[in-house]
C-alpha cells in the first residue's frame, strides 16, 4: 500500500506496508483460526456475501503484505519479504479489479445501515489501493519503496514470541533482500531526483539499523548457529544494500527526471479515494487560508499574553532557545506523559481505558530522516505484544553543533507537550486503544488519515481548550505553532501538486507563517513531495470540531464530550462523512 494506508492505520498500530509475495496456503488448523474469517453473519445474502468479500479481500491484502500483515499481529507471514516484481505488482492489480467487480454485483441496498457504513469505506479503500497501483506508481517512481527495514523492524519491535523464534523470521527476510533489491533495479523507471536523494539516506540508515539495532534487540539468543546465520544475512543483506546505494548514486540519480507533481485530477482522485471529500481544490484552498489566517490572529494575541513587551521575533526566539538536551529529551518527553494523562482523566475530556503506558524511545535510524515524532503501537491482531512506543528523533551523530542546535529548537519545552498530546494522550495512542472495539474487521483494518491526523490536531487545541496548563500562555502559544505548521501543510500539498508552487516558494512559506527553522521548514516542504495529501492534518480537525459542534447542537444540554470522544474512536478511523450519517444520521457537509 501506499502512504494512504500508512497514516490511515497510524491509529490502529499500523506501519508502513510494502508489496509483497503470496505465501502457501495454511493448514486447515491454521484457518480455524483465522483472525479475517468472517464471522456469524445475520441477515440477507447481500450481507452474507459482502462479509465474505471483504474478508477474502483482506485476506488476500495481507498475504501481499507481510511486513505489514507482522505489524497488524497476523504472524504466519514472518518468514516472508515483499516480491515486488513486476509480476507480484501485476498479480495484485489483478486481484484488486476482480474484488471491486465482485463488490459491483452485491446489492448495498439491502445492507443494513452499519453494513452500509463499512461497505462504502471497504469500496472507496480498494478503489484507493487500484488506484496507488496503476496510477501513482511509487514502485516504479521512488527507490525508497525498495527499502526492507521496516519489514525487519516489525520482528524486533515486540515480543509476540521468543527472541530465537523472531530472529530466524529475520534471518528468513534478509536472505530475500537480494531479490527484493533486484526488483528495484529492474522496475524503477525515471523517479524524481528528489526519491532518488531521500532514497539513497534511507538506504544508509537501513544498514545502520542492522549493524546497531538488531543485534542489540537479541542479547537473549545465546544459540551460536543461530546468531551466525544472523551475521551471514546480514552481511548479504548489507552487500546488496550496498550495491543498490551505489547503483542509484551513479546510475540513477544522474538521469532521474521525473516529476513528484501529481497534478489536480489525481489529487482529487486520492481526496475521493482517502478521505471521501470531493470539494473543489478552490474551495479547500479558501477554507485553508481562513483557517490560517485565524491561527495567526490567535498566535499574536498568545504571544501577548506569554510577554507583552517584547516582539514575535523575539518571543520566537525565546521558545526556540527553551529546550531540553539530546541527551535529556526522551526523559523530558516521558515525564509530559503522565501529567497530560492524568489530565484527560480528571477533567472528563475523554476516559482512557487501559492502564498500559505508552514508552518513549528515539526513532529507529531507518526512519528518522523523515520523522519528527510518532507512535509504533501493536496492531490489531497481536495477542500478545501489548508495547506501543512514542518515536522522537534525535540529532544525528554525524551533526555538526549548529545543525544540532537547529533541530532541537524544534522540541522546545513550549511546543514538546502539544507534540506529546498528539502522539500519546489523547491523540493516536488513546485513538489506539478506543479502535480495538471497532465493531467489524472493515473498521478495525481501514481507515482515513484525515480522521487520524486529524484526531491528533484536534486534540491539540482541544486540550487547550478545556484547560490545560491554562495559567501557563508558552503552552498555547506553543500549540499554536504547530497548528501553523499543519495549516501550513494544507496550504503547500495543494499547491505544490495543483497550482506549481516550487519547494523554495514551499520552504519559504513555512518559515513566513509557521515561523520555522530553516532545515525544519526544508523537510516539512520536501514532506509534500512524498506524501501529497498531507493536508489531512487541518482537513481533518476542521471535520472533526464541525462534527463536535454539530452533535452538540442537536443533544443540548445531554451533550457528553467524554462520551462523544469516545464514541467517534470506538468506529476505528472512519472519515468524518460516514460518522455524520452514525451519529447525525445526515449527510451533509463535513467543513
Amino acid at each position: 500500500m501506499s502512504s494512504r494506508f500508512t497514516r490511515s492505520l497510524l491509529v490502529l498500530g499500523l506501519a508502513l506496508p510494502a508489496l509483497a509475495a503470496t505465501p502457501s496456503p495454511a493448514p486447515p488448523s491454521s484457518r480455524a483460526k483465522d483472525p479475517l474469517a468472517p464471522g456469524a453473519v445475520s441477515g440477507n445474502p447481500a450481507e452474507r456475501a459482502f462479509a465474505a468479500l471483504a474478508a477474502d479481500y483482506l485476506r488476500g491484502f495481507f498475504a501481499f503484505e507481510p511486513s505489514f500483515a507482522t505489524t497488524s499481529g497476523l504472524h504466519r507471514y514472518d518468514s516472508l519479504l515483499e516480491d515486488r516484481s513486476r509480476a507480484a505488482i501485476d498479480g495484485e492489480t489483478a486481484r484488486t479489479r476482480r474484488v471491486l467487480a465482485g463488490l459491483k454485483r452485491i446489492d448495498a441496498g439491502g445492507l443494513s445501515d452499519s453494513t452500509r457504513i463499512d461497505y462504502d469505506l471497504f469500496s472507496r479503500q480498494v478503489e484507493g489501493h487500484l488506484f496507488d497501483l496503476t496510477e501513482i506508481r511509487r514502485w516504479e517512481n521512488d527507490p525508497s519503496t525498495y527499502n526492507y527495514a521496516g519489514g525487519i523492524f516489525s520482528l524486533v519491535a515486540r515480543s509476540f514470541a521468543p527472541p530465537e523464534a523472531r530472529l530466524r523470521s529475520v534471518i528468513a527476510r534478509l536472505r530475500q533482500v537480494p531479490r527484493l533489491l533486484e526488483s528495484g533495479k529492474q522496475n524503477i523507471k525515471n523517479p524524481p531526483a528528489l526519491f532518488a536523494q531521500f532514497a539513497g539516506e534511507d538506504f544508509e540508515g537501513s544498514i545502520e539499523f542492522l549493524e546497531r539495532e538488531v543485534p542489540v534487540a537479541f542479547t537473549a539468543v545465546k544459540d551460536s548457529a543461530l546468531l551466525k546465520a544472523y551475521e551471514e544475512a546480514k552481511s548479504a543483506a548489507e552487500a546488496a544494500t550496498r550495491d543498490y546505494i551505489k547503483w542509484m548514486r551513479e546510475d540513477l540519480t544522474p538521469r532521474a527526471q521525473g516529476s513528484y507533481v501529481l497534478g489536480e485530477e489525481r489529487y482529487r482522485k486520492k481526496l475521493h479515494y482517502d478521505e471521501m471529500v470531493d470539494l473543489p481544490l478552490d474551495t479547500l484552498l479558501e477554507v485553508g487560508e481562513r483557517e490560517l489566517d485565524r491561527l495567526e490572529a490567535r498566535y499574536a494575541a498568545a504571544a501577548k499574553r506569554v510577554n507583552p513587551n517584547v516582539g514575535l521575533d523575539e518571543l520566537i526566539e525565546s521558545m526556540r532557545r527553551d529546550h531540553p538536551s539530546a541527551d535529556s529529551l526522551i526523559p523530558y518527553a516521558t515525564s509530559l506523559l503522565e501529567d497530560i494523562r492524568s489530565f484527560c482523566i480528571t477533567s472528563k475530556f475523554i476516559d482512557v481505558p487501559s492502564e498500559v503506558r505508552c514508552i518513549v524511545r528515539p526513532t529507529p535510524s531507518f526512519a528518522a530522516e523523515r520523522s519528527f515524532a510518532s507512535l509504533d503501537a501493536p496492531g490489531p491482531f497481536e495477542k500478545r505484544a501489548s508495547e506501543a512506543y512514542y518515536n522522537i528523533t534525535l540529532p544525528n551523530r554525524t551533526w555538526d553543533s549548529a545543525r544540532v542546535e537547529q533541530h532541537l529548537q524544534g522540541y522546545s519545552r513550549w511546543t514538546l507537550p502539544s507534540v506529546s498530546i498528539h502522539e500519546s494522550y489523547p491523540g493516536h495512542y488513546v485513538h489506539f486503544l478506543y479502535a480495538k472495539r471497532a465493531p467489524s474487521l472493515v473498521r478495525r483494518t481501514m481507515g482515513c488519515g484525515s480522521f487520524a491526523e486529524g484526531w491528533g490536531l484536534y486534540v491539540e487545541q482541544a486540550l487547550v481548550d478545556h484547560g490545560y496548563k491554562k495559567d501557563d500562555p508558552r503552552i498555547e502559544f506553543g500549540m499554536l505553532r504547530w497548528a501553523l505548521v499543519r495549516a501550513c501543510r494544507f496550504q503547500v500539498g495543494i499547491r505544490v501538486h495543483t497550482r506549481g508552487m516550487t519547494m523554495d516558494e514551499a520552504i519559504a512559506l513555512f518559515m513566513q507563517h509557521a515561523h520555522m527553522e530553516e532545515a525544519n521548514a526544508e523537510r516539512e516542504a520536501y514532506r509534500a513531495a512524498f506524501d501529497p495529501t498531507y493536508i489531512v492534518y487541518t482537513l481533518g480537525a476542521l471535520q472533526i470540531r464541525k462534527l463536535r459542534d454539530d452533535v452538540a447542537r442537536a443533544e443540548g444540554p445531554g451533550f457528553d464530550l467524554a462520551r462523544f470522544h469516545a464514541r467517534i474512536l470506538s468506529q476505528g478511523a472512519l472519515p468524518v462523512a460516514l460518522l455524520r450519517r452514525i451519529l447525525l444520521r445526515d449527510s451533509g457537509p463535513t467543513l
